[in-house]
């Protein structure tokens, strides 16, 4: 399996599937800025490597930590909220705490 791209993005989002140039670049940004994101908490890129130089493929729970991550960027793309009572969804880190190296001890 591999990372979540541009089309998986938009059908997450319930978005049309049909390119669409003007909101294409906008949510290529934000699903490169989840990639980053998740790669931040895991400690490694995605995809990774075993030890023998081999590509692991994405695991389904990383994959959809990144869709969700990219959801969030989406919905929220304000810097601030005002009168609004906001919580991280549980659920991203759930999803990618079992694949993260270099916690230590």
């Amino acid at each position: 399996m591999s990372l979540p791209d541009l089309a998986a993005l938009k059908w997450h989002l319930r978005l049309d599937p049909e390119p669409d140039t003007e909101s294409d670049p906008q949510l290529e940004a934000i699903l490169a800025a989840a990639i980053d994101r998740a790669e931040q908490y895991l400690g490694r890129p995605i995809p990774w490597s075993t030890d023998e130089a081999s590509e692991v493929p994405v695991p389904a729970s990383v994959r959809a930590a990144v869709l969700l991550i990219a959801a969030d960027l989406h919905e929220n793309r304000e810097a601030q909220f005002v009168g609004v009572s906001v919580a991280e969804n549980p659920a991203v880190h759930r999803l990618l705490h079992f694949y993260r190296v270099g916690l230590g001890v």
